[in-house]
């Protein structure tokens, strides 16, 4: 099966909860300000490489003041965990598509991949600092952390594909979530290592490879409500 692009989650069907707080003008404001800083040091990263970048660069890039960033992120090396909670945003979203059940699992966990896969794909340069990057000490602590919580959340999606019969139940929900995990960022570093390799093809084959040691025996896949 090929993709053209990216497959959005349908973030747009999710129900919220009435009565929202409506963010006000300041929180608005710092909001734009941390997503500049962020979206620049990305940028930038990209282009001269984590170490060469400095603090200066990405507020000057921003268009704020130097010590304005540290109000947002205690060190450089801190921008990478807002790349780690976007992902969580991401796996919320997947798990909430999984619990209003309009989709086979597979499908979900199929769009998953690419959404994860949409912002590092911009970039195979940028995509490469951001590997290095939570490998590194304070970092690689924070990464760890979101990278188990993504993986709690992963398995709870998992774990409703087993209640209903399209995932195999021999395996646990966490094992599978963990291996969920493995083929994404296996799929991320080998993009970023080999520049012939097209993105689309490699997520395609990745999840069918999950898939097939994910689904239940006999193949089961439950049809879209009518």
């Amino acid at each position: 099966m090929g993709h053209s692009g990216t497959l959005p989650l349908a973030a747009s069907r999710t129900i919220r909860p009435p009565r929202l707080r409506t963010p006000g003008r300041r929180e608005k404001h710092k909001t734009d300000v941390r997503d500049r800083l962020f979206r620049a040091a990305v940028e930038l990263f990209g282009t001269r490489g984590f170490t060469a970048t400095t603090v200066e660069d990405i507020t000057s890039a921003a268009d704020v003041a130097k010590g304005t960033f540290f109000n947002y992120f205690p060190t450089k090396e801190h921008l990478l965990t807002e790349f780690g909670e976007m992902r969580l945003d991401i796996l919320r979203r997947g798990l909430a598509e999984a619990e209003r059940g309009r989709a086979p699992l597979r499908d979900v966990l199929h769009r998953l991949l690419y959404a994860l896969m949409e912002e590092p794909g911009r970039s195979r340069a940028m995509t490469r600092c951001m590997l290095l990057g939570a490998l590194a000490e304070p970092t690689k602590a924070i990464v760890e952390e979101k990278v188990a919580r993504g993986r709690e959340i992963l398995a709870s999606a998992i774990a409703l594909g087993q209640r209903r019969g399209e995932i195999r139940r021999s395996s646990p929900s966490a094992e599978l979530a963990r291996l969920f995990q493995q083929s994404y960022f296996g799929a991320m570093y080998l993009w970023t290592l080999y520049p012939h390799l097209k993105l689309t093809q490699s997520l395609d084959s990745t999840f069918a490879l999950f898939w097939a040691g994910a689904e239940a025996p006999g193949g089961r896949l439950r049809k879209r409500p009518l």
